[in-house]
């Protein structure tokens, strides 16, 4: 697998909505939770060979 860097820009209610999802046990983390938003954009979005690069 191939490691990509990426850097988001969230504003303050974004990072709100993400730190009550990891407070209500949903992830273990912001950046496991951002990680899996990705990874099931990634299944939803782009080509099947670009999929398996995503996992």
């Amino acid at each position: 697998m191939t490691e990509a860097r990426i850097r988001l820009r969230l504003n303050q209610q974004q990072l709100e909505l993400i730190d009550n999802s990891v407070k209500a046990g949903e992830s273990g983390g912001r950046e496991e939770l951002v990680l899996r938003a990705l990874r099931a954009f990634a299944a939803d979005h782009l080509p099947p060979t670009d999929r398996e690069k995503a996992r």
